[in-house]
């Protein structure tokens, strides 16, 4: 099942690829820094990438199977699939406190559970560490590692996902080492609408 599962997923990333006239999966070969030059990172060579404005998804073998995302919040809006915003001033605890709400808001999260809520930094800046567990939509148990920080009015969010059997653990320090690698610039401007 396995096998079948990661076909479809690498059949479903190569579809995606060809049918899409907009952003494109690319080798993760360099240090990527989006347009608006808002932060840096570098992801494992072997991975590919998919940027989307401010916004950057990564997998080695498929999103289904294992992803890092690096996502970009604003103050004052809404966060996800929840109501809940995040103020500028606002402690790492409350921020994650508004994160893991949008989380469990999330479509396709079923029977969320936070398996650590922790003080982190990310990029030396003080921010959160939460581990939730969750079932997606086909009941596969699922694992996420989500870092935060506020610098200025916007969030920087690093979060690792991958299914509990086998995929969570062995990439989990490939994630650690990409969270090394992650620099906010100093002067990073407003957030641009992301899609």
């Amino acid at each position: 099942m396995n096998g079948m599962r990661n076909a479809t997923c690498v059949l479903g990333v190569l579809l995606a690829t060809a049918c899409a006239s907009g952003p494109r999966w690319v080798p993760a070969d360099a240090p990527f820094t989006p347009a608006s030059g808002r932060y840096t990172v570098q992801l494992p060579r072997g991975w590919m990438q998919l940027e989307r404005g401010d916004a950057l998804i990564s997998s080695r073998d498929g999103v289904f199977l294992q992803r890092i995302d690096v996502f970009l919040g604003q103050t004052g809006k809404p966060l996800g699939p929840t109501k809940k915003a995040i103020a500028k001033g606002m402690l790492p605890q409350e921020v994650a406190e508004v994160v893991q709400d949008a989380i469990a808001s999330a479509p396709g999260m079923q029977a969320m559970t936070v398996l650590e809520n922790t003080p982190a930094a990310l990029d030396g800046r003080p921010g959160f560490k939460l581990v939730v567990g969750y079932k997606d939509r086909d009941g596969l148990k699922m694992r996420a590692v989500v870092y935060g920080a506020l610098s200025g009015e916007s969030l920087y969010q690093l979060t690792y996902r991958a299914p509990v059997r086998y995929y969570f653990e062995r990439d989990l320090q490939t994630f650690e080492q990409v969270r090394s690698t992650f620099r906010i610039a100093a002067d990073a401007p407003r957030p641009s609408k992301v899609d």
